[in-house]
């Protein structure tokens, strides 16, 4: 949740229609599995205080539905996250259907298999399954040994691997056939070299004829949902990462190496966003973020000028491999915050070098990754983490470890889960042949605490142990509120993003009010908001001496601005100490000239990125080599005030780190809910 989301345009959101039968074309049904409600991904407990029915959208099945083509296809959406249906009425629903389609991933399991035992049993209606579910789990599908997957074996009519782009021309041939759903084992749509490959094996991964460009990939059907009902929104710019951990099943069915959207077609996504009314958080899903470097540069620049052109609608949230922090792409970090990026998941996995190793997760190895955060941190991009405990290294000690690092690295949102082995990686191959995979009815959700391995240096209890220990110890309320308290001092939160609070923010906070700190009388509580607003206070008042300071820069000494009554401002004029830059610190003048160049890119419109630069570099070059002109100087200093009182405003009550701490006690309270879930 994002508390500086910007207002909604008014009017701009209104309800999906129901989708009356129009003759002559086919009524689709796409269907959103629900997330477990006590589940991290379930995000309920933040939703009911925001007053939001889910966290995201669909994307996946929303950019399928734009393949089908209009003329043929009449369509509609059933989320279950934003609104649970009894069984008759989804009955009814599903009966009323030509097709349905689902997209799940393995954590909505559960739910399908209620569907399909449930109100879809006995109609004629057949289902086709997308999305990473169908990829990764297909085996266990078509050769079901378990009851639920029986199920899905009898359930589902079709299985579509990857993306949908490619299987549209045989997903196309067979629902012009109008099918009937029969309890035959599915049809599994997949690509030849995918089906040939041996379990395990990534010898297809660079083949560039089956992963193809995402240059044509068409833009979701957003007037198919009511945005209003979802916090965030969604896009995706790149897919593929050119790693190989071990456990990772993405890699299997979006690529061994990163596909960049090109730059018009984010632009184009982005527009279309704006076109819903929506403001506020944008995830942007990618696989690694920053996995084609020169691509995604690219990409980034398009949402810089996007983001200038429209006054920052949008803040942005991804994923990326620990190398953002490498000299070679601090570039790309800078990029990332000026074009209005608030905060990146980080797969750390591990602080063990050596079980890092056994993942064959080499590039963590290659970074000082407490430093990457800390640059993060300071760049004003706020870290959440993703941790692994069952490795093959891991021992009950492993648990410490990780709750240290998270510690010390001052990270609030840190996801640890339970190695969990998917189906055709190289992890659930070892493991299998090695005899240490467990039975487990409803696998591949990593972050609850069923155990599907035969850990190597510790027993099956330990580990469930384990996991309940870092949760407990990371999300028990006291430590969540002083680890918030620190994650708001170690983020220097940047002028990229920002807008006017949303009424339903003022109603989320009234409601931590009363659930987290008035109701439960706890003092814990409020020592984060007092520590928060206190820290609002400094900040502001110390942009404000600063401001104050840097807009004499260049003047005469003693030509102060007159006040009101005509007297001068005797502290603008002792900020200036004289013309030249020889008379300042040079230190004091590197962050004015940072100052100045974001509060120009972020404001001043009328100029492109590439003149503020070279601007800029101009002055820098020439406060390098003592020859700062007057001119420069009061540019330097008009600029970097400007920017300074930006930062006023942003601590000005209720402040940024006030906002920001209601945030984290909001978001400590659905981790503590769900670990409680969890631990029982």
């Amino acid at each position: 949740m994002d508390v500086a989301s910007l207002e909604s345009a008014p009017g701009a959101i209104g309800p999906a229609p129901a989708v009356p039968a129009v003759p002559g074309k086919k009524r689709g049904l796409l269907l959103v599995p629900e997330f477990p409600y006590d589940s991290f991904w379930s995000f309920r407990y933040i939703l009911r205080l925001i007053g939001r029915k889910a966290n995201y959208p669909p994307l996946g099945l929303l950019t399928f539905a734009a393949y089908l083509p209009a003329d043929a296809w009449e369509l509609e959406v059933v989320d279950l996250n934003v609104r649970p249906r009894s069984d008759a009425e989804l009955r009814r629903e599903i009966a009323r259907a030509d097709v349905v389609f689902a997209s799940a991933m393995s954590i909505q399991k559960r739910s399908l298999v209620k569907v399909l035992e449930g109100p879809a049993r006995g109609t004629r209606t057949p289902i086709v399954l997308g999305g990473p579910f169908a990829s990764s789990y297909r085996s266990q599908i078509l050769e079901p040994a378990t009851p639920s997957d029986r199920v899905l074996h009898d359930g589902l009519d079709v299985l579509v691997w990857g993306e949908a782009g490619p299987a549209m021309p045989r997903l196309l041939a067979y629902l012009a056939s109008d099918p009937e759903h029969d309890a035959a084992t599915p049809e599994l749509l997949i690509p030849g070299p995918v089906s040939a490959a041996e379990p395990g094996s990534r010898g297809y991964l660079n083949d560039r004829a089956l992963f193809e460009p995402l240059d044509d990939v068409p833009l979701p059907r957003w007037d198919l949902i009511r945005v209003a009902d979802y916090e965030s929104m969604m896009i995706q710019t790149t897919a593929g990462c050119p790693f190989r951990c071990d456990f990772c099943d993405i890699i299997q069915f979006n690529g061994g190496f990163n596909r960049p959207k090109p730059a018009a077609a984010v632009r184009r996504e982005l527009e279309a966003l704006l076109a819903t009314g929506f403001r506020g958080g944008v995830f942007s899903v990618d696989d690694n973020f920053i996995g084609s470097p020169d691509g995604i540069e690219a990409v980034l620049d398009v949402m810089i000028d996007f983001q200038r052109e429209h006054r920052y609608p949008f803040t942005f949230l991804t994923q990326a491999s620990v190398n953002l922090g490498t000299p070679k792409l601090a570039h790309l970090m800078e990029k990332m915050k000026h074009a209005g990026f608030t905060a990146v998941f980080l797969g750390i996995e591990n602080p063990d070098p050596d079980a890092l190793r056994g993942m064959n997760k080499k590039q963590n190895l290659k970074v000082d990754i407490p430093g990457t955060i800390a640059r993060l941190q300071e760049a004003g991009i706020e870290v959440y983490a993703g941790f692994i405990l069952g490795s093959d290294e891991d021992t009950p000690s492993t648990v410490d470890r990780i709750v240290e690092f998270v510690q010390a690295t001052r990270i609030f949102t840190a996801m640890t889960g339970m190695l969990t082995p998917v189906p055709f990686t190289p992890l659930y191959e070892r493991l299998r042949r090695e005899g240490r995979l467990r039975a487990a009815e409803y696998s591949g959700n990593n972050t609850d605490d069923r155990v599907q391995i035969e850990p190597r240096r510790m027993t099956p209890a330990q580990l469930e142990d384990g996991i309940h220990q870092i949760l407990s110890r990371l999300f028990e309320p006291a430590e969540a509120y002083r680890r918030g308290l620190d994650t708001l001092s170690a983020v220097r939160h940047h002028i990229f993003s920002g807008g006017a609070l949303q009424p339903r923010y003022l109603r989320a906070a009234a409601m931590s009010l009363w659930v987290q700190g008035i109701r439960p009388r706890d003092a814990r509580y409020f020592t984060l908001l007092r520590s928060a607003a206190r820290l609002d206070r400094e900040l502001r008042r110390a942009a404000r001496e600063e401001a104050r300071r840097a807009d004499g820069l260049g003047r005469p000494y003693g030509n102060g601005r007159r006040d009101g009554n005509g007297r001068r401002d005797r502290n603008r004029a002792a900020a200036s100490p004289g013309p030249g830059s020889g008379s300042h610190d040079a230190a004091w003048l590197a962050e004015l000239t940072d100052l100045a160049r974001e509060y120009m890119i972020r404001y001043r419109r009328e100029l492109g990125v590439d003149e503020v630069n070279g601007r800029i570099a101009g002055i820098r070059e020439r406060i390098q080599a003592g020859h700062a002109t007057d001119d420069d100087l009061r540019t330097l200093g008009r600029n970097a005030a400007a920017h300074l009182r930006v930062r006023t405003r942003q601590h000005r009550f209720p402040g940024i780190k006030l906002r920001k701490a209601m945030e984290a006690a909001i978001r400590g309270l659905h981790y503590d809910r769900v670990t409680r879930a969890i631990v029982g």
